[in-house]
């Protein structure tokens, strides 16, 4: 996940959850500032990838 991105497409479940496994292994996640808006095969999701932190 790059740091401008405020959108994903995913084809899958399995493609979703795959890209999240990855940017929990490599702290990808702990780089970026925010929350993604994540659509799968057009559908949107409600997922809340960070904590608020003040």
């Amino acid at each position: 996940m790059g740091r401008k991105i405020k959108k994903m497409n995913f084809r899958s479940k399995k493609a979703y959850r795959k890209w999240l496994a990855y940017g929990h292994i490599h702290g990808v996640f702990e780089r970026t500032s925010g929350h993604v808006k994540v659509s799968i095969r057009g559908r949107l999701h409600r997922v809340k990838h960070s904590k608020r932190r003040d």
